[in-house]
């Protein structure tokens, strides 16, 4: 099994972890909130493509905070043997627009990921139980993502662990702000290169 995620730290793990909850609990150890299902039996060579597809994301990513104050649940399926995820709702606008980027990486390099729930609806499990529950509201936890991890390979994440960290470098925003400031600020130039912007 191959993903990719946004790893939830120890401290909201730790307050998450303490919410009461029906079901099998999570290990908070565990924490995870999902952004892209690559597959089961991922081939190394796929996985290979699908690190250079995620770094050039990560790479121009800033981080950025996402937070919870609702716990509610997904319905049963067969693919939670016939339980009830209990979950908490992840907000964070960044994280839509990460997970977005993310998938077109992907469809530009043609590296396959599971396309079954084609609305992203970022969540964190907290367990699984027998029943489904009403939607609630909890003191809002929040936290800041700076990395993306694939977790995946032959044998799951004890194959594979990669960290994507998020970047602060803004050599490039500040290229563009001083061309942008020269553009509009430069004397006119001599005789014919008055209107410099169309010099040659």
């Amino acid at each position: 099994m191959a993903f990719l995620g946004l790893k939830v730290p120890h401290e909201a793990a730790r307050l998450l972890g303490e919410i009461d909850v029906p079901g099998a609990k999570e290990a908070t150890g565990s924490f995870h909130v999902t952004l892209l299902y690559i597959g089961n039996d991922v081939p190394i060579a796929a996985l290979a493509e699908a690190l250079k597809a995620t770094f050039s994301v990560t790479s121009t990513t800033r981080p950025f905070t996402v937070q919870t104050n609702r716990v509610t649940c997904f319905p049963k399926n067969d693919n939670d043997k016939g339980k009830s995820p209990i979950i908490c709702r992840i907000d964070s606008d960044p994280l839509h627009d990460l997970q977005a980027k993310i998938r077109t990486a992907y469809d530009d390099a043609g590296i396959e990921y599971s396309k079954k729930f084609p609305e992203y609806k970022p969540h964190m499990t907290l367990a699984y139980a027998d029943e489904e529950i009403e939607e609630r509201r909890i003191p809002t936890v929040s936290w800041g993502a700076h990395e993306i991890v694939l977790w995946g390979g032959d044998e799951g994440d004890n194959r594979l662990v990669m960290h994507f960290p998020f970047s602060l470098d803004t050599s490039h925003e500040i290229a563009e702000r001083v061309a942008h400031r020269f553009a509009h600020s430069a004397p006119p130039l001599p005789g014919k290169f008055k209107d410099w912007e169309n010099a040659p």
